[in-house]
């Protein structure tokens, strides 16, 4: 990690690299529609790319150059709702220093759960846990 530093101020922000090519399946194709023609059915222009972490895929198949194809590929891959959410959760784990996973289990320990129940006028009420020790008691006697 580095620290980012402008000419007028410096930022405390740090420069975090949690993505990089090595994390990516490319792969590339020959076609795809649109002009372009006998170059474009020749070459392996077209790209494909796969992110297995998240689940994210996306190809770009427009343009006649291989490293448009790419950054397009990349581009879109960024934007799917599967990379969105890695990504937030990516950060989450780093600003947190902990996973989302340790942060619920964490937080459904008894004693922050609060728990509720309708009473005979349909109000909601709050009931400790030995209101369902006795619920199961009951329910146990009428079998």
């Amino acid at each position: 990690m580095r620290k980012i530093d402008n000419k007028s101020k410096t930022d405390t922000r740090e420069r975090i690299t949690i993505l990089s090519k090595k994390d990516l399946q490319i792969s590339w194709f020959s076609g795809g529609p649109g002009a372009g023609g006998q170059y474009r059915n020749k070459h392996d222009n077209c790209c494909r790319m796969y992110h297995e972490e998240s689940g994210a895929r996306s190809q770009a198949t427009e343009e006649r150059s291989r490293e448009r194809n790419l950054r397009k590929a990349f581009e879109r891959l960024c934007k799917t709702p599967q990379m969105r959410f890695w990504f937030a959760k990516k950060v989450y784990e780093i600003r947190q220093r902990e996973t989302l996973e340790q942060t619920v289990e964490k937080e459904i320990k008894p004693e922050n759960l609060k728990y509720e129940v309708k009473n005979e006028e349909g109000r909601w009420v709050q009931v400790d846990d030995s209101y369902f020790e006795t619920l199961k008691a009951k329910t146990e006697v009428e079998q």
